[in-house]
């Protein structure tokens, strides 16, 4: 796995931990855009390593060219700043 991609990771599990019920917000999202279906959100919050799988199935959507926009911010100085863009049709 690259260092970038670790990162992403990193970056989606940190999101979580500063900003408690994101992930389901962003799985509620994808279910919503038709993105990803009910049992893949039910799966995904039941999983023990949620920011991997969320990193994947982010990660297949865009190169499925589903996703228009998929872009990870991560500033940790002078004061945390964590930010996702998910641009989709």
């Amino acid at each position: 796995m690259s260092s970038k991609i670790s990162r992403q990771i990193e970056c989606l599990a940190r999101l979580e931990v500063v900003g408690q019920g994101v992930h389901d917000e962003v799985l509620l999202f994808l279910e919503q855009e038709n993105l990803l279906s009910k049992e893949e959100r039910k799966t995904m919050q039941t999983s023990a390593d949620l920011p991997k799988m969320l990193h994947t199935h982010l990660a297949a959507l865009s190169k499925k060219d589903k996703l228009q926009l998929l872009e990870f911010e991560w500033v940790i100085l002078p004061i945390e700043r964590i930010k996702i863009t998910i641009v989709t049709d």
